[in-house]
């Protein structure tokens, strides 16, 4: 690895680490698509990029735990009832055909997207820390469970995710702050980005040297957005989340057209 792939790849991690942590999405959105884009196999792209994720996750979730913005019992239902749901996707991964469920999803996703952008957010009018646990009582355990397992289904099958889901749930469901949603988001991707990094570690998907160096920018840039995100209005960090909805929507019409 030269010098200039060194470099590049520092930037590209602290980009995906800092918009990552500050929309509750991970780094993987924008970290899958270059390495493909650069003629890397995709299992080996996605190996790599679960790698950077971890360290993102990991990264921005401490200092979202010290602003005291995670909800706990919210982060470990959902990323519970994850596991199975993913295990099921790449189940099913190995008989369906990505193309179509793609191209639907890339619309859904792409429709989401506009619908949040335009609209006035959920309503809510504190932005201050002290507002950071309110809002989460209408919180149930048996829907966000479905919720988990759904999500954890539609990052394994079509390589998205999970924060794509949770983070609109707990805004728009159970009534969260957006600066709440996004943390405990991110909170939940690093509980399961830890077993997806060691399954791909395991099947030997992952390419060292780009995580490590990716992965060391992520940290850093995890660290920049989580320091950010409490400055954003809540209306503004919703749109920021939907601009990652729809380049979420792009790299799946790209995957079922390619």
């Amino acid at each position: 690895m030269s010098g200039l792939d060194l470099a590049a790849f520092l930037v590209l991690g602290f980009v995906a680490g800092a918009y990552g942590t500050l929309v509750g999405i991970g780094g993987g959105l924008l970290v899958v698509p270059v390495l493909i884009f650069a003629h890397y196999p995709p299992k080996d792209a996605a190996g790599t990029s679960m790698v950077v994720v971890l360290a993102n996750a990991a990264s921005g979730s401490v200092t979202y735990l010290r602003q005291a913005r995670v909800h706990l019992r919210a982060a470990f239902v959902f990323a519970v009832a994850g596991i199975p749901g993913a295990l099921l996707g790449g189940l099913v991964d190995q008989y369906v055909p990505q193309r179509l469920f793609s191209l639907l999803f890339g619309v859904l996703l792409a429709f989401v997207a506009v619908r949040i952008f335009v609209s006035r957010g959920p309503g809510v009018k504190s932005n201050s820390s002290s507002a950071t646990t309110a809002n989460t009582s209408a919180f149930s355990t048996p829907i966000a469970a479905i919720v988990g397992f759904l999500a954890g289904f539609v990052a394994s099958v079509f390589g998205v995710g999970g924060g794509l889901i949770f983070v609109p749930t707990m805004v728009y469901v159970f009534g969260f702050l957006p600066h709440v949603a996004t943390a405990t988001s991110t909170f939940i991707i690093a509980l399961t980005a830890i077993f997806g990094t060691a399954s791909h570690a395991y099947y030997h998907d992952i390419r060292w040297g780009p995580a490590l160096a990716i992965a060391g920018g992520a940290i850093v840039g995890a660290q920049v957005g989580a320091r950010i995100a409490p400055r954003i209005h809540h209306s503004q960090l919703i749109r920021l989340f939907s601009i990652a909805v729809f380049l979420a929507a792009l790299w799946l019409f790209y995957r079922a057209l390619h």
